[in-house]
């Protein structure tokens, strides 16, 4: 009994080193082909040109893999498996986010996410509890001669999707974002100002919201991530 626990022992022992040692290029061939380039093994591996997040270290187990990069001023790190992702903190600057309008293009602040926990299945995302911040509207007062609010808000899923909501108030003004987006890379950003505020009117619309009454300003924006 004794010698057949050792066999087995053993053949684990073994298959945890194969796997442990498979370039991770290999392991990463079935997936959807993002432009990353793949060095390493799957135990001790660097995935480069990942979109948003540059370089990725890479430190994969038996039941998932722990990312991480310091790539210049972005920061990430999580733990992920087929179905889930756990632990994920992300903070960059506004302005590596992607964006199809240049007049929103090279806006100071940060953008900070994190999720505590998600569950995905071959509809999309199915639940996620998380956060995500941004001083956006805050720190660029110069640029839009108006500051606005801190925005914050909970990260969770709807129709397979995952959801950013961030809002805030001060000032006399009211904001409220709702971005959505899922592994297709496509994402849908919604946003709401209330205002009476003559300046931030002023800006908005310099910033291609479209006044929807006499106080409200609205704008929609739809793109890629990757």
């Amino acid at each position: 009994m004794r010698k057949r626990t050792g066999v087995l022992l053993g053949l684990l022992g073994a298959g945890v080193g194969l796997v442990a040692g498979l370039p991770l290029a290999w392991v990463a061939a079935p997936l959807p082909d993002i432009g990353a380039r793949y060095s390493g093994t799957w135990w001790n591996g660097q995935a480069r040109g990942v979109p948003l997040l540059g370089q990725l270290s890479v430190n994969g187990g038996l039941t998932g893999v722990r990312l991480a990069t310091r790539s210049g001023d972005v920061t990430f790190q999580g733990s992920l498996s087929p179905r889930s992702i756990s632990d994920l903190a992300l903070a960059m600057p506004i302005d590596r986010l992607p964006t199809t309008d240049a007049r929103l293009a090279g806006l100071a602040g940060q953008f900070s996410l994190r999720i505590d926990n998600a569950k995905f299945s071959s509809a999309g995302c199915d639940s996620a509890q998380g956060t995500a911040s941004t001083d956006v509207l805050a720190v660029n007062a110069a640029r839009f001669s108006w500051k606005g609010p801190m925005l914050s808000g909970p990260v969770d899923c709807i129709d397979g999707r995952l959801r950013v909501q961030l809002s805030g108030e001060g000032n006399g003004t009211t904001v409220a974002s709702v971005t959505t987006t899922g592994m297709d890379g496509l994402y849908q950003t919604d946003t709401t100002v209330s205002t009476a505020d003559p300046a931030a009117g002023n800006a908005l619309v310099l910033f291609g919201f479209a006044r929807s009454g006499a106080s409200e300003f609205t704008l929609s924006e739809q793109g890629r991530w990757q």
